[in-house]
Order: structure tokens, then sequence, then C-alpha cells
């Protein structure tokens, strides 16, 4: 016999006997103590499968898989009367800061809350991001040293303040002042967080006007005025006129599902001087040539 096989044997020995010596001890007797066996002996009778244990081993009890809610959601299911826009956000957020004082699991509440942000029509609200982020303790993810600087300094925390702001690039939200006063309050100049912020205030100012025929983002949902919208777009003659023509509907009309009157939109525009236009032609021949 080697000396591993001895040194396991010697270990099965001592896990079987464990349970019968804790019994001496405490004084109970012999007869209540489970029999249990080495786990490296097996049973050689007859009777037994020689390469099963003396004792089998107890099934497993049945998981039942129970859907956690996430952290925090209590306090979105608040709001008074089921109503969900900027005052309940506001509220629930204001919750967490009120009796959360030392502000444990900031994290997991700011990614639930940008996620919240749609179904409570906040997605767009600087003042809301803002709020967000002043959520965060101050002066303490501040990297104090180089090496700070160099390896990311909480590295959970920047990865949240990013998140944050790029929700709002997302939707287009322009950070202003009070942002990059409370980037510098929690994660300090030398951050990945405000080094996204000084990307974003440089492409967003120069990609502000690159369109030259902005579209509304809340389009009009009267169809005049969606078609006027349109009409004017379609000519880029800033002096076209837009004219909406209605159209009574007729006295053997009986129909009362539309009983609103057609419309007829005409875009009108103005025409162009003829010695202008040649003007501007001769000079365009000439700088040919």
């Amino acid at each position: 016999m080697s000396w591993t096989q001895a040194i396991l044997l010697a270990r099965g020995l001592s896990r079987g006997w464990g349970g019968i010596c804790s019994t001496a001890l405490t004084g109970a007797p012999f007869s209540q103590v489970p029999p249990q066996a080495p786990r490296g002996l097996h049973c050689s009778t007859a009777a037994h499968n020689p390469d099963s244990p003396l004792v089998p081993c107890p099934p497993e009890p049945q998981r039942v898989l129970v859907k956690a809610l996430a952290p925090h959601e209590e306090l979105f299911r608040q709001a008074p009367d089921g109503v969900r826009d900027k005052a309940s956000f506001v509220q629930a957020v204001q919750n967490f800061t009120q009796y959360n004082v030392h502000k444990r699991g900031h994290v997991d509440f700011i990614y639930l809350a940008l996620r919240k942000m749609r179904e409570y029509g906040v997605e767009r609200d600087l003042a809301i991001y803002n709020l967000l982020l002043d959520i965060f303790p101050k002066e303490v993810f501040r990297p104090r040293n180089i090496f700070h600087s160099i390896f990311l300094h909480y590295p959970r925390q920047q990865e949240c303040g990013i998140a944050v702001l790029e929700q709002m690039e997302n939707h287009g939200v322009m950070p202003n002042k009070e942002t990059e006063f409370l980037l510098i309050q929690i994660f300090g100049r030398k951050s990945y967080p405000m080094l996204k912020f000084v990307r974003m205030k440089l492409w967003f100012t120069r990609f502000k006007n690159i369109d030259p025929f902005p579209v509304p983002r809340d389009l009009p949902q009267d169809p005049v005025d969606l078609a006027s919208l349109a009409l004017r777009h379609m000519e880029p003659d800033l002096s076209a006129r837009v004219t909406v023509y209605q159209m009574p509907l007729s006295k053997d009309s009986t129909d009362a599902t539309d009983p609103t009157d057609p419309h007829i939109i005409e875009l009108t525009c103005c025409p162009r001087r003829r010695g202008k236009w040649r003007r501007f032609q001769r000079s365009g021949t000439s700088t040919t040539r």
C-alpha cells in the first residue's frame, strides 16, 4: 500500500468516526447515533453492490426558482393613484436619499432609475439626470494620487456615472455647468466620467446646427399641421407660403363617422427675379471660362 492510499484511508476513517466521538463527548447514547461509514470504505458482502457506499447519500431537495424583485423596486411603486410623471419620479429619488442616509446600494438604484425614466417620461429632462448624479457620495471616489488616476479608481461607480452620461447622449440632452460641478465633486477632473463629459461638450456644440432643416422633436398631432410642416420642409425657399383651403361637405352626405371637413393645402413659391438669375448665370459662365 502506498503512502497516498494510506493517507486517504486514514482521512476516511477520521470522517466516519467523527460523529460517534462527538456524540460520546456530548453524553448522548450510542443507540441514537446514525450509522455512518467512512467515505473511502465500501461494503464487501454479496447483498450489496461493491461500488455503492454503506450509507446512501440523502436526496437533494428540489430547488424552486423564485424571481426576485430588483432592489429598491418598491420605491417606484409608492406613487399616489399609480400616476407616473416627473413629480412621482422625483419623490422616489427623494425617498431613497431620505431613508438611506449612508446611500448604500446607490449604484443599483441609479441603474434602476435609468431604466424607469422612459416609463415616467423624463428621459429628456436635464434636471432629472443631475438629480441622479447628486445621489453619489461626494469627495469619496476622487483619485488621491497618480496611481489612482492611471488605474480605474472605483470602477463600478465610474461605469455607473458613464452610463448616466451615455443615456443623456442617446436622448440628445446637453449637459450644463451643474453637471460639470457634480462630476468634479464626485469623481474629480482626472476621471473617465469627466472625460466623457468633455467629449460630449465638444461634439454636441459642433453638431448642434448640422441639419439646416431640423425637424421638431414632438411632431404635431393635427393632420393639417403635419401636412403643412411636410410641405414646408419640401421647399427650401423660406419665402414660400402655405395656404390651407377647407372644402365644405355636400348636403347629400350622410357619413357621420368623420364629420370633419376635408382640407386642401397648397404651397406657393415666390417667382424668382429674371434679372438676378441672369446676372448669376453670367457671372458663373465667365468664371467657368
